[in-house]
């Protein structure tokens, strides 16, 4: 590059770097209000809260890093037009393609970057986040038991527990059973701790005493060193792990296993994610040109550009929604794959011929000044 195209490079990377750490606010912002549950449903500590909603983040930012690079151009080419430094470098010999290549440049990186998130850093971290998930609701201690308040099983059933360490077990229990035809029950014990066989859920407590008055009014009352408490009637059977397909890596969408084909009636919902992630990358470079367009297309303006830029908008909605339909009918026609890349393209190619369009709108004034001379 030259000096001065490296100029235009540096004014367009700073504001992209600007733009995706807004745009990755935000979506941290949005994940986190969905991830609320974690903490005030499982009583989660806040660790395992921003952990999972950090690992949303790769595919969130990949999903709003054309946006991010079209909002940058956009903003930064408005600068340098509002500043003559467009007219003054075409003036000074710079061609139509020498201003278009920084953005291009930027663009193509942009690509690549997101090309990588797609295929590596989002399955790694949905599938870490798919675990973390499954062990934090395969847990009957934090979806039952929140420490330090009465926690109501079912019918007749409360449970307190003074605390909860990481390791899943509770100290200071008492367990309070109304649901016996004989008499209430209550458990109390210094420890417990849930455990899981098979259909089978309960909880062990350990080094505790039952007191329960039975139908005669009396009140019995024993010591236990261990005793099991069936959960049973209150948690439901260990659900199976299984991976979605926003959670594979791309030759397991390429080529899945009988057993996903079979889970999902068919191949064709991986092989419209794999290439979505393929071709997803695309409208990194087709944004980038579709603002590019906006003020390298046709002759300077001095009314401002406001008109163009609401075009380049609506035409980048347009395609964005056109490839969202795309992908969706890939799910239920393979053949619609072919139809993921030729949007973004199409969107490339529209750009370019309007950037080099050889007819320009002169004035009308002009022309018939011209032909009166």
């Amino acid at each position: 590059m030259i000096l001065v195209q490296r100029y235009f490079f540096n004014q367009l990377l700073w504001p992209f770097m600007t733009a995706i750490a807004a745009f990755a606010g935000l979506a941290l912002l949005t994940q986190s209000l969905s991830n609320v549950d974690l903490v005030s449903g499982y009583s989660e500590t806040a660790l395992t809260f921003i952990k999972v909603t950090a690992l949303a983040l790769p595919h969130l930012t990949a999903l709003l890093v054309p946006i991010a690079l079209f909002v940058a151009v956009l903003s930064s080419l408005n600068r340098l037009t509002g500043d003559s430094e467009l007219v003054i470098a075409s003036a000074a010999g710079v061609s139509r393609f020498g201003l278009l290549s920084p953005i291009m440049r930027l663009g193509v990186y942009v690509l690549i970057a997101n090309l990588a998130v797609n295929l590596l850093l989002q399955p790694v971290a949905y599938r870490e986040m798919r675990r973390s998930l499954h062990t934090l609701r395969s847990d009957v201690a934090a979806s039952l038991v929140t420490p330090g308040a009465f926690s109501q099983l079912g019918q007749g059933v409360t449970i307190y527990a003074r605390e909860r360490g990481r390791d899943g077990r509770m100290q200071d229990i008492l367990i309070h059973d109304s649901r016996g035809t004989d008499g209430a029950s209550t458990y109390s014990a210094r420890e417990g701790v849930v455990v899981r066989s098979g259909d089978r859920s309960a909880m062990v407590l350990i080094d505790g005493n039952l007191q329960q008055i039975d139908s005669a009014g009396e009140l019995y009352y024993a010591n236990f060193d261990r005793y099991e408490f069936d959960l049973g009637e209150f948690v439901g059977p260990a659900d199976a792990m299984f991976f979605k397909e926003s959670d594979r890596y791309l030759h397991e969408l390429l080529w899945p296993s009988a057993a996903e084909v079979a889970r999902t009636g068919g191949p064709e919902r991986a092989w419209a994610e794999a290439h979505y992630r393929l071709s997803a990358p695309l409208y990194n470079l087709a944004f980038a040109l579709i603002a590019a367009a906006c003020f390298l297309a046709g002759d300077h303006s001095r009314m401002g550009y406001g008109r163009r830029v609401m075009i380049a908008v609506g035409a980048g909605l347009t395609l964005r929604l056109v490839g969202f339909a795309m992908q969706s009918a890939s799910a239920d026609d393979a053949a619609m794959n072919v139809a993921q890349y030729l949007v973004p393209v199409f969107g490339m190619v529209g750009a370019v011929a309007v950037i080099y369009w050889p007819a320009r709108n002169r004035p009308r004034h002009n022309a018939v000044a011209e032909a009166s001379a």
